[in-house]
């Protein structure tokens, strides 16, 4: 749809699309990326049937008013589903044998996508190096808990010990600095050969 033809739709219809696809966005952050044109089209349309009927229900108090229930109600029940409207379908498809897919088309996507808490981690690197995060609940003030798991694979961490590809250790000191922040490491996808990871 071009532009020009949106903005010719009614204002019920341009915020129930717009609310619509900002629902899919969501309620399904971090699962986009296996996601087909339709997969985005009629997802974002389910959300946009919601916005749709709270903006006719609250149209009599104004375009304004209408407008934000729109938004509100789509964002509302997106956020309703990812939390635990999506786990309680799929429980049920899994329940009654129809499948057992989650949506994440990978075990780094599970590992990214997981509501589990991450204790420790070490990354072993094609270089031989070895990269330990001993003990995240330290980290709890840093950027991302001391830990991010970027979708493509790549790692950022903070570091607080180093194994070297001859054997020695390194403890890092001085991770935390009150006026810098934390100090952490980007581990590109490409230099990661393997991650161990404790949860809970």
């Amino acid at each position: 749809m071009l532009a020009t033809e949106f903005f010719d739709l009614s204002l019920s219809l341009q915020a129930a699309l717009a609310a619509g696809y900002l629902g899919y966005v969501t309620a399904y952050a971090g699962f986009r990326r296996d996601h087909a044109a339709t997969d985005v089209v009629f997802i974002s349309l389910a959300f946009a049937s919601l916005a749709m009927l709270a903006f006719v229900l609250l149209e009599r108090f104004g375009p304004v008013a209408s407008f934000i229930a729109a938004f509100v109600t789509s964002l509302l029940s997106a956020g309703l589903w990812r939390k635990w409207g999506r786990k309680g379908w799929l429980w049920c498809v899994g329940s009654v044998g129809v499948h057992r897919d989650d949506g994440a088309h990978g075990a780094w996507s599970g590992i990214v996508q997981t509501d589990r808490r991450v204790g420790q981690v070490s990354v072993h690197t094609v270089g031989g190096r070895v990269l330990y995060m001993n003990d995240r609940s330290k980290y709890h003030d840093a950027p991302w808990g001391g830990l991010y798991l970027g979708g493509d694979g790549s790692v950022v961490m903070v570091v607080e010990e180093e194994e070297l590809s001859d054997g020695r250790e390194e403890e890092r000191t001085g991770i935390n600095d009150e006026l810098m922040g934390a100090r952490m490491t980007y581990i590109p996808a490409s230099h990661v050969a393997r991650v161990n990871i404790r949860m809970k």
